[in-house]
């Protein structure tokens, strides 16, 4: 199956690059997909997680335009053709 991932900010000076397509197999979850990039991507664990592993509250996934909050959270499966954006959350007073 193949996904964009699409990555902004602070995300995307980690990765170097503002989207990537990626092959993975079917079944696979946001957290499976979180190990593979960060695998991928020196310097990128620290950014997405935190120490205790879980993924930082500044940051956002959604997948096709969905905040994986309103999904199955981390254990949400992606699909061939989905569209994973990795962002900061805007905060203002």
């Amino acid at each position: 199956m193949e996904i964009e991932c699409v990555f902004f900010g602070p995300i995307q000076e980690a990765t170097g690059t503002k989207a990537t397509a990626l092959t993975i197999e079917p079944g696979t979850t946001v957290a499976e997909l979180i190990t593979d990039l960060t695998a991928e991507y020196e310097g990128l664990e620290e950014r997405l997680l935190t120490d205790s592993g879980e993924i930082r509250d500044s940051l956002v996934f959604t997948v096709n335009k969905r905040h994986i909050r309103h999904l199955e959270g981390e254990a949400t499966e992606l699909s061939d053709g989905d569209t994973v954006r990795i962002t900061t959350s805007i905060q203002g007073g």
